[in-house]
């Protein structure tokens, strides 16, 4: 899946002794506590050169004992391997009202892949150095609205492992960025790296849009009477009339007087 510009966060150079110096965070449990948040999150990464070319990836593991982070991304993902062995490489996500960018060094990819997603699609891992240090930047605010487990937006597609069913999930969270589905124990997994196409995103009773998601994160309440999962993904291929549609009843339901225009930079 190629990664557009709006996609990701955009990679910019860091000047040490510039502006930026108020922003790094040295601190080396902070910047694990940073990371460990990207990790959980529903996020994704754009991993690669300042002005050259990025790639779509997740971070999956943060491993302190070993000093290495973890990563994955779709097999098919142009640019992986040009990235490899690039002497300056970044990373850059978008964590709530935060931008977090961080150096990556000694990039390889493993192997072999991690085993194929439910979509059909084989993830690659790589792994780099942990960090030394990370850059917190305050971004423009991302509109949100969290809704109640069987109240918000309906979003209804054909489950990727069985194109027959078609499931009509609810969203508990819903951003410019992405979505939280609150899926029952009833329904057909899915899967971290599992891409869904076709989603009718039906905001309520007279706004639609459509987009494809990409699944970032699944958390399993085990402990809830409902006993489900909070089933996070992020927007692909959402064409400009379906952005223009969640934004403006994003802005809507938050109140705001006037349409927010949002840049993930």
């Amino acid at each position: 899946m190629p990664l557009r510009e709006r996609d990701a966060p955009v990679i910019d150079t860091v000047d040490l002794a510039g502006p930026w110096t108020k922003f790094r965070v040295d601190d080396a449990r902070r910047c694990l506590a940073l990371l460990r948040e990207l990790r959980m999150g529903d996020v994704a990464l754009a991993l690669g050169a300042p002005r050259g070319a990025a790639a779509l990836v997740t971070l999956w593991a943060v491993d302190d004992q070993a000093g290495r982070l973890h990563f994955s991304a779709d097999a098919g993902a142009p640019g992986l391997e040009a990235l490899v062995g690039l002497p300056e490489l970044w990373a850059a996500a978008n964590l709530s009202n935060t931008k977090l960018q961080f150096p990556v060094h000694g990039l390889v990819i493993a192997e072999a892949p991690l085993a194929p997603g439910l979509g059909g699609d084989a993830r690659i891992r790589m792994q780099s150095a942990l960090p030394s240090h990370v850059y917190s930047l305050p971004r423009r605010r991302t509109l949100r609205q969290r809704q109640g487990r069987h109240q918000g937006p309906q979003l209804r597609f054909r489950h990727p492992l069985a194109p027959s069913t078609v499931l009509s999930l609810a969203a508990i969270d819903i951003s410019s960025a992405g979505c939280a589905l609150w899926k029952p124990a009833s329904e057909l997994p899915l899967a971290p790296g599992v891409r869904i196409d076709g989603v009718e995103v039906q905001l309520d009773a007279q706004t639609v849009f459509f987009t494809d998601l990409l699944v970032q994160h699944v958390t399993r309440a085990s402990d809830d009477p409902d006993v489900g999962a909070r089933v996070g993904c992020s927007w692909v291929n959402t064409p400009d009339s379906g952005r223009d549609t969640l934004l403006r009843w994003l802005q809507a339901s938050n109140g705001q007087a006037s349409l927010i225009t949002l840049r993930l930079d």
